[in-house]
């Protein structure tokens, strides 16, 4: 196929099964310009990597001709809520009638019509209830496959079918006892109790999905316009582009992300960063779309809107990431798929013992093999792994926690060692100019010094930050039109104007032309333990900068923490050793890496990675290598975009506590993941030989065809509320 373009994740309806997602997945990688899909039973979904010529309405008709619908609509989509209520009025009509059914077959004694009566109940259950497991099973059957409604279908219908002629036609069947053999309530109360463990897992899922939709619930429709008189125009957001101008009062959603030109007060971004109180925002802070002004009275200067803004970015990974499978998933996947056409032998081979070792229990054998096919539906199989998923990173989306994988969440319990980057990272963030030595002429002030603050105001660093903060308080300065800056990773910026070039790097940049006096300056700063940068046009030295920075508050208590979790920290930075050594002693931290440029960083990864599971946390562009490196990339929100791309994991607050509810909530997915799927295979080895028959010979026992559909309906419903259990971690 060409190149891969983009990743899409669309909606499947019609899935019950994680056999049906096997089918759907086989059907999917077989078209043209598919690189990868993973189907998800448990969110309903696909994940498609596919080329820029791929016919998403070919691949619609890959997956309609195996009985189910690819929603290929780019939206949002209802189909959670529609399958919930598509349930739900079934089971409105299947319960009541189910119910008279078992009160007229148990508890009501003979009487004329009787028989008919069941008949024609459970032929409206059936008819009703039952319509969409025979309608799958069909299409399967013309597919030459089988999943969960082939042996549904089988099991129910053939009770139905076998009263059916013992009602009309009972001369025909040869009962072994003596009286005439009726299961319409077995047929019935199946479909019904399948048909509750479905509404049951319908409506988890709608509201693990939910944290999706109340994502795009904080997007807006229309804003408030302010156009060049002052005045201002309701406009429909899509006509809004990066440099408008929009007013925001208090209670409103930020439309957009941008930059706040007039105004202040105080805005929720709890969304983002998982933090309840609001924070306090002033001219040229960045507030972000989704996000709700609390207070006050703002005008913003529109940077980014639609699926360029962080509300749109969150959402693209949670989809993505609910969308994707673990490893451990796609192994029970594999056995899911495999699974029902065992069933069906073990089904036959039941039929037949019973059938061929004593004549007389040849309704043994219709029984026997009846409870088979219904108590071995690979349900809680298929739920198993990608429930725990999927309740798992919607927990962590609503802490502030951004996962961009399922298997992401599932490494993070096995990690090990942790590599943290300093600056951005371990430290706040927030750095302040502490001295400013310039050495050109005061008339040149104004143009250099414009130009220096042009070249920092198109980083996201947070020592470009600072010095832009001190440039702009210090100085009346006008923007110097620079349009081909370039990012020299790990170690600063470049630009060219007329025949000179102009750098920013850092102190121990070799190639700077240093007097003694600014040697010694710099040699101070280093002493100090301090940061700072160096600017320069050619190897001229135009100015010294010195910055401090402080330890992200709290971490000291973190370090500890994590490792008592036996998680082994270190930084690695490009800074000098005199900074790096100087955060490592106020954190804790013992073992420590300085002057590291950005591919020293990953070699380190890469080799510690021999030893065990190793995750890299930074924020800056110099990061990027190292996080795509490590089993584990954890992004801070509050840094480059590049960064947030490459890692697995990104923090929207940056706050590095939230390490601990991440590793935390990674062993608690896990753990569920694993107890789901151990009772879901276990629930299978032992349910199926007592469903053949196997105890009747030693105890006389017989299963109940009743009791094995409930038996399958309780096995996915445990599922389902076991994973839930990570909601309360």
């Amino acid at each position: 196929m060409s190149d891969p373009i983009k990743t899409l994740t669309l909606p499947v309806k019609g899935m019950t099964c994680a056999a049906c997602a096997a089918s759907v997945e086989k059907a999917l990688k077989t078209g043209e310009g598919v690189g990868e899909a993973q189907v998800n039973f448990a969110t309903s979904t696909v994940q498609l990597q596919v080329s820029h010529d791929t016919s998403l309405k070919q691949l619609a008709k890959k997956v309609k001709s195996r009985g189910y619908e690819l929603v290929i609509e780019d939206t949002v989509d209802d189909a959670e809520d529609s399958a919930l209520k598509s349930v739900k009025i079934q089971l409105a009509v299947t319960l009541p009638l189910t119910l008279v059914v078992v009160i007229l077959s148990m508890f009501v004694g003979p009487f004329e019509q009787k028989n008919l009566i069941l008949f024609g109940l459970t032929s409206i259950v059936l008819g009703i209830g039952g319509r969409r497991f025979y309608e799958s099973a069909w299409k399967q059957l013309t597919n030459f496959s089988a999943n969960m409604d082939t042996l549904i279908a089988l099991g129910t219908g053939s009770a139905f079918l076998f009263s059916t002629v013992n009602t009309f036609w009972p001369s025909l069947i040869q009962s072994d006892g003596a009286h005439q053999l009726i299961y319409f309530e077995s047929a019935a109360v199946i479909i019904g109790f399948i048909l509750l463990g479905k509404y049951l897992e319908e409506l988890s899922k709608f509201k693990t999905a939910n944290a999706i939709k109340s994502l795009y619930d904080l997007s807006v429709k229309s804003v408030n316009l302010i156009k060049s008189d002052g005045s201002y125009q309701e406009v429909d957001i899509a006509k809004v582009v990066s440099g408008d101008k929009i007013l925001v009062k208090a209670g409103q959603k930020v439309p957009v992300d941008g930059l706040i030109v007039f105004g202040s007060g105080t805005v929720d971004e709890s969304f983002l960063t998982g933090e309840s109180i609001p924070i306090e925002k002033n001219l040229d802070q960045q507030v972000f779309a989704g996000t709700v002004l609390k207070s006050g009275l703002i005008h913003i200067k529109t940077e980014k809107t639609g699926v360029d803004t962080k509300l749109q970015q969150v959402i693209k990974l949670v989809q993505q990431a609910m969308g994707s499978k673990a490893s451990a998933q796609k192994l029970a996947d594999k056995i899911a798929a495999v699974f029902v056409p065992i069933v069906l032998v073990i089904a036959l081979i039941t039929g037949a013992v019973w059938y061929f070792s004593d004549q007389s229990q040849s309704t043994f054998a219709f029984i026997n093999t009846f409870n088979v096919l219904i108590i071995a539906c690979p349900c809680a199989l298929g739920l198993a792994t990608p429930m725990a998923i999927m309740v798992g990173i919607g927990k962590a989306a609503k802490s502030g926690i951004l996962v961009k994988d399922a298997e992401a969440l599932q490494v993070a319990k096995d990690v090990n060692h942790i590599f943290l980057d300093k600056t951005g990272t371990i430290s706040e963030g927030t750095l302040s100019v502490e001295n400013e030595q310039l050495y050109f002429p005061d008339e040149q002030k104004l143009e250099l010094l414009s130009i220096l603050f042009s070249m920092e105001s198109s980083s996201v660093h947070p020592i470009a930050d600072a010095v832009c903060k001190h440039l702009k308080s210090k100085y009346s300065l006008f923007p110097f039109p620079i349009t081909n800056i370039k990012t020299l990773p790990g170690i600063g910026l470049e630009t060219f104007i007329g025949d000179n070039t102009y750098r920013i790097v850092p102190l121990d940049y070799n190639k700077a032309a240093l007097n003694k006096e600014q040697k010694l300056s710099v040699s101070d700063i280093q002493k100090s333990g301090g940061t700072g940068l160096l600017f320069l046009r050619g190897s001229e030295v135009l100015a010294i900068y010195a910055l401090s920075d402080a330890v992200k508050s709290g971490f000291s208590e973190l370090a500890v923490k994590l490792n008592r979790l036996n998680l082994q920290l270190e930084i690695l930075s490009g800074d000098n050793e005199e900074a790096v050594a100087k955060v490592a002693y106020a954190t804790g931290i013992k073992k420590y890496q300085s002057r590291l440029m950005p591919a020293q960083k990953a070699e380190i990864v890469k080799l510690a990675k021999s030893k065990g599971k190793v995750a890299f946390a930074g924020d800056g562009i110099n990061d990027a290598p190292a996080l795509a490196t490590a089993d584990l990339g954890i992004a801070m929100g509050t840094g480059a975009d590049v960064a947030m791309n490459t890692a697995g994991v990104t923090i929207a607050s940056g706050k590095l506590e939230k390490l601990m509810q991440l590793f935390k909530l990674s062993r608690a997915t896990n753990s569920i993941m694993r107890q789901n799927l151990f009772w879901a295979f276990v629930y299978n080895v032992l349910a199926i030989p007592v469903a053949a028959g196997l105890l009747y010979p030693l105890t006389g026992y017989l299963m109940d065809p009743m009791l094995a559909g409930l038996a399958m309906a309780i096995s996915s419903v445990s599922v389902v509320l076991n994973s839930l259990r990570l909601n309360w971690v």
